[in-house]
């Protein structure tokens, strides 16, 4: 999955703003809270999408299909798009508010792996086997309660990475244990 398109803040703005006092600020590049600018995240999720496709994987974000969202909205579209692949990998950075990607992984979460043996506390739930093709990775630095839900409630898995070769890693991993399982393992194939 990918972050959501981006927008020219200029052409918001008034014509007599003044885009250096008058546009509202973003996050930038942070040298001692680490923090990112939204040019570096999509060039993160990028990378990693291209090494993906570079040992074999039909890796694409959420962005490469170019649906607009005044035609499908954006939980729709990560919804449906979870459940037309074989593996979802949320790849969370330490990034400003992280909000819409917790609400994002939750509903699809919720989507998917939504049975009656889910109802109740985790303690008790019973995830179905779907569970088992989401990964959610993130920064170290990533702190959330919804994270370890994640692992407790729906038992999928939450990695950590520390850069985009290390991302790759992960990733590549993680699709070759999927695919690994649909061939050799308990996974059933998907259409």
């Amino acid at each position: 999955m990918g972050p959501y398109r981006t927008f020219d803040v200029d052409a918001l703005l008034p014509a007599d703003a003044d885009v250096e006092t008058d546009a509202p600020s973003f996050a930038t590049w942070d040298e001692t809270s680490g923090e990112y600018a939204e040019d570096d995240v999509l060039r993160l999720l990028q990378e990693t999408r291209d090494c993906l496709r570079d040992r074999g994987f039909n890796a694409f974000l959420a962005i490469d299909v170019g649906i607009s969202l005044d035609e499908i909205d954006a939980a729709t579209q990560s919804i449906a798009f979870a459940q037309a692949s074989n593996a979802t990998i949320f790849i969370a950075p330490q990034v400003g508010d992280n909000l819409g990607v917790g609400i994002e992984i939750g509903s699809v979460l919720e989507d998917l792996l939504s049975t009656d043996a889910m109802r109740g506390p985790a303690a008790d739930a019973t995830p179905p086997e779907r569970a088992r093709r989401i990964m959610v990775a993130t920064e170290p630095s990533v702190r959330s309660a919804m994270l370890g839900a994640v692992n407790t409630r729906w038992d999928a898995s939450v990695r950590t990475f520390t850069d985009a070769k290390d991302c790759c890693r992960l990733c590549a991993q993680f699709c070759t244990h999927i695919q690994n399982e649909e061939l050799y393992g308990s996974l059933d194939r998907l259409d």
